[in-house]
């Protein structure tokens, strides 16, 4: 598929010298291409975003066994979906990244218990949905990055509080991974009833 550049718009924040966030709307993105399988659309939005970025026609995105997405060079890259929303992450510097976008819903609240720690459920006692919703991007984000098969949320991925602000703000992780300890940080940012939470490098 040939894609004419910058149709639809992709938005592009400059994190740092070395990582760029972008944000591509699907729903325009599928009526634009006339473009109707879910599977399809989040592929090919994939695909477009990284060519336009990298201003490279020929680039493909390929996917290792585990799912995780990656290019034939140097470049880093992290992919989410959510409802009609697609972001990307991009690292220039050969490090692992992560990026989850969430929308806000109640239904969180049914699984807190399978992804968070008896520690952080205290954290969260009387928190917003966005809180918690916060908790799951970061950890979500931090899988990625790592892309270690199995490992567990509630047990070995722990969210340091914070205090929420519906402006974003940075967050430290801590990962306890083969008898060793690694704190991580992301960055959120609240995005209307979206939630957008990705690894720093």
């Amino acid at each position: 598929m040939k894609f004419e550049e910058n149709i639809p718009k992709i938005e592009l924040f400059s994190v740092s010298e070395q990582l760029r966030l972008t944000i591509l709307n699907l729903k325009e993105f599928a009526e634009h291409h006339k473009l109707i399988d879910k599977r399809s659309i989040e592929k090919q939005a994939a695909l477009y975003v990284v060519r336009t970025i990298l201003k490279d026609d020929q680039i493909e995105v390929l996917y290792k066994e585990s799912g995780k997405p990656y290019l034939a060079s140097d470049v880093k890259i992290s992919i989410s979906h959510s409802y009609d929303w697609l972001t990307m992450l991009f690292s220039f510097n050969k490090t692992e990244i992560g990026v989850d976008i969430e929308k806000v819903r109640d239904k969180i609240l049914n699984i807190k218990d399978k992804f968070l720690s008896k520690k952080e459920l205290q954290h969260l006692k009387d928190a917003p949905l966005e809180k918690y919703t916060i908790y799951w991007g970061a950890k979500e984000a931090i899988y990625k990055a790592l892309d270690i098969t199995g490992l567990n949320f509630s047990e070995q991925i722990f969210i340091e509080d914070f205090t929420y602000t519906h402006t974003g703000g940075i967050i430290c992780a801590i990962v306890n991974y083969s008898n060793s300890e690694k704190k991580h940080t992301l960055h959120y940012k609240v995005l209307d009833n979206y939630i957008l939470v990705y690894t720093d490098n």
